[in-house]
């Protein structure tokens, strides 16, 4: 190996590493170890969603870019796998096979990430611009099925006239009646009863998509394994499209179609059996990743995370302009479905698939032998494992409660992990809540869809600022540096490299600078600091008290403006995410866990179920039930549950050591080739004879790795 070409090394690198995972994909619904795109973009500007942590580090390079270099990170991609009959020779030739068939193919039909980094602003804009509207029009829905007398027309038209087909009219005529129109939602959306009837549509909408997304998602993500990115994209692009038109003709003809607004489930329906948003993000995720090395993946995904985040914050502005100048809710929803359709086509028909058809073919062979072994072990029992299969999504939620072994040699329950994850799953709840806090809104305040949709314009802007600037210097700042890393050497290895015996033997080509004893060096510099864990925890446990504080704030506003102040104050907890993220992977690491996939999988699992189906219920049904004597229980609610959150959090005690694992392997020294991983520490080479002769030991008693043996 070391006797190739660097730079072909680097080229055949970007095959090899989403080669190297896409024929065991099947074996895990997972389609990548590390989250590094939120599940749901609404997570992005919701001033409720929370992001991970590399989700956060992207966004921070997004804003603060830095130079890769190919050898800066050691990810767990670039570790050396085996196929399943025990050897390497395999992945060789797949890989080997992938490189010719890109080098084939015409730079047209290459696959690369451009395709996605130019089109995310776009749909995310897209995505984000129809959230506040799309309230409004319900409520519009509602009134004219439950409220009719609001339909009467003022001013020169006296007939009967729908709000919707107010809306829908010509400017001429909309201009004669916007301020009535106006003033006629404003009386409709605060009675109680059409508040009820919008949370009960929300609710089920919201629900029906989140279960059978939850129930499918995993399984597209093996599809896509086998059959190709671009192919799952179009399928879950066709439920998108299906959810845009469905709203459209509900809107438009509500009275003739069959149950009425209750039509309007259709869409999230078809979305969910394609997999919704969440498929379209784990296949764009999985096709970033199949298309770069690992030395360019980061800013890759940096720039996709930036421009969607971008696009999200913009979008709901965007939405306000336009509404305001054309005085027509369903044109945002007209260009919406423009761009959904102008994406099914390019994906369709224009951008080429990141999967070889050699990768594809070893995946369906994958798949097709341990499907074969799974009817094997099945002997009777199909019901039962149907059932599990069914439940096969929760699965990664096993690993949470596992038996560690005690100072003692006992084993016992380790409950840190699961304690942690509960309180991250009561968090995430809130992202349920962003429709009752849009009608509390519209009703509390008098707030149309132009309104509202500044509102989460300001507040995802505060909270990207919070995120990629104010956050990352409070915290350079406030975190304490790791304490350096003494790696102890043998008598016998040199700690200057060896010269050549003869003067006329040539020096290296590229000899590392002489390290001598004692001196200092610097681990790959990054503009992150190295996580501690201590600090991470304290950090998310300060982010909970300031969203308990500002909600609480936001119950008694009592003009929008201060409720506006108070949100942008709650955005500031956003270092939530990214801090709990990291302490879970301390706890994982500690107890033994090898494999940080399992965890982010479990992880994945709670926010879906949480911010998609508990979430949803639980606040969709607190707010029909106190809509018409304290509509405010909602944000008391969310307090509540931060509440639980913060004393699951206080229960949590981190290892005093940071080598509790008891994994011999983790004290040793790194490897020669392997570099430390987002850690800004410094590391000390000592020898340990000399040392302990210093300090007056008998040499050849080796004392353990003091600190960052996480590194």
């Amino acid at each position: 190996m070391s006797s190739r070409d660097p730079s072909r090394l680097r080229v055949r690198d970007a095959p090899s590493r989403s080669r190297s995972r896409r024929p065991r994909a099947s074996r895990n619904s997972s389609l990548v170890s590390v989250p590094y795109l939120p599940d749901n973009p609404d997570a992005l500007v919701n001033p409720d969603g929370q992001i991970g942590d590399e989700a956060a580090e992207l966004l921070h390079e997004f804003v603060h870019p830095h130079r890769h270099d190919s050898d800066e990170t050691l990810t767990a991609d670039e570790e050396p796998r085996e196929e399943a009959d025990g050897s390497l020779e395999n992945d060789d030739l797949l890989e080997e096979a992938v490189l010719e068939w890109r080098q084939s193919l015409p730079w047209w039909k290459r696959p690369s990430p451009w395709w996605f980094i130019f089109l995310v602003p776009f749909s995310a804009i897209a995505i984000s611009a129809t959230m506040a509207p799309r309230i409004q029009i319900y409520t519009q829905l509602v009134c004219d099925a439950y409220k009719p007398e609001f339909k009467a027309g003022r001013g020169a038209d006296k007939s009967p006239m729908s709000l919707l087909s107010a809306v829908a009219r010509s400017s001429y005529m909309l201009s004669t009646v916007t301020a009535l129109d106006d003033r006629t939602y404003e009386l409709c959306a605060a009675d109680p009863v059409v508040q009820q009837a919008v949370s009960k549509l929300s609710l089920a909408m919201l629900s029906t998509m989140g279960i059978l997304g939850c129930l499918t998602t995993a399984w597209w993500g093996s599809l896509s394994d086998r059959f190709g990115r671009t192919r799952v994209m179009s399928f879950s692009v066709i439920g998108l499209l299906t959810t845009d038109v469905s709203f459209i003709v509900t809107a438009t003809f509500a009275n003739k179609l069959p149950g009425g607004y209750w039509f309007l489930l259709f869409g999230p329906i078809v979305e969910g059996m394609f997999g919704g948003i969440s498929s379209v993000m784990a296949a764009i995720h999985a096709y970033i990743a199949d298309c770069t090395d690992p030395a360019a993946r980061s800013r890759a995904f940096s720039l996709f995370l930036g421009l969607l985040f971008t696009g999200m914050s913009v979008g709901p502005t965007l939405a306000s302009l336009l509404i305001k100048h054309t005085r027509n809710l369903l044109a945002i929803f007209y260009i919406a479905t423009a761009v959904h359709i102008v994406y099914a086509f390019l994906i369709l028909f224009i951008i080429p698939e990141s999967l070889a058809p050699v990768q594809r073919a070893a995946s369906r062979k994958l798949w097709k032998e341990e499907r074969k072994n799974r009817k094997e072990e099945e002997d009777g029992r199909s019901g039962w494992l149907r059932l599990k299969k069914v439940l096969g999504f929760a699965k990664p939620l096993a690993m949470l409660v596992e038996s560690v072994e005690d100072e003692t040699g006992r084993r016992r329950r380790d409950w840190s992990l699961l304690m942690l994850v509960a309180a991250y799953g009561c968090v995430v709840m809130l992202l349920g809540s962003i429709t009752s806090k849009m009608q509390y809104m519209t009703m509390m305040f008098e707030w149309s869809a132009e309104q509202v949709g500044y509102w989460s314009s300001t507040v995802s802007a505060v909270r990207a600022l919070w995120l990629t600037v104010l956050l990352p210097v409070i915290i350079s700042f406030l975190q304490p540096k790791a304490s350096a890393v003494r790696l102890p050497v043998e008598p016998d290895e040199p700690l200057v490299p060896s010269r050549p015996s003869s003067p006329s033997s040539s020096p290296p080509a590229a000899a590392p600078p002489p390290i001598t004893q004692f001196s200092s060096t610097r681990a790959a510099t990054h503009h992150h600091h190295a996580h501690l864990p201590a600090f991470d925890l304290a950090l998310a446990r300060v982010s909970l008290l300031i969203e308990m504080v500002a909600y609480t704030l936001m119950a008694s506003a009592h003009t929008g403006t201060l409720f506006t102040a108070y949100s942008a104050l709650g955005a500031s907890g956003a270092g939530f995410g990214p801090a709990i993220n990291s302490v879970a992977a301390t706890l994982y690491s500690r107890r033994g866990g090898r494999e940080l996939g399992k965890l982010f999988g479990a992880l994945s699992v709670v926010q879906v179920i949480c911010s998609q189906i508990l979430g949803p219920f639980l606040y969709g049904v607190m707010y029909m039930s106190t809509v018409a004597t304290f509509p405010r229980a909602v944000f008391f609610l969310s307090v509540g549950s931060l509440t639980v959150s913060f004393v699951l959090l206080s229960c949590i005690r981190l290892p005093k050591d940071t080598g509790a694992s008891g994994d011999e392997e983790s004290r040793a020294p790194p490897h020669r080739e392997s570099t430390l991983v987002d850690a800004d520490v410094e590391i000390i080479v000592e020898d340990v004879d000399e040392e302990e002769a210093a300090r007056g030991r008998k040499p050849g008693i080796k004392p353990a790795v003091a600190g960052g043996s996480e590194a």
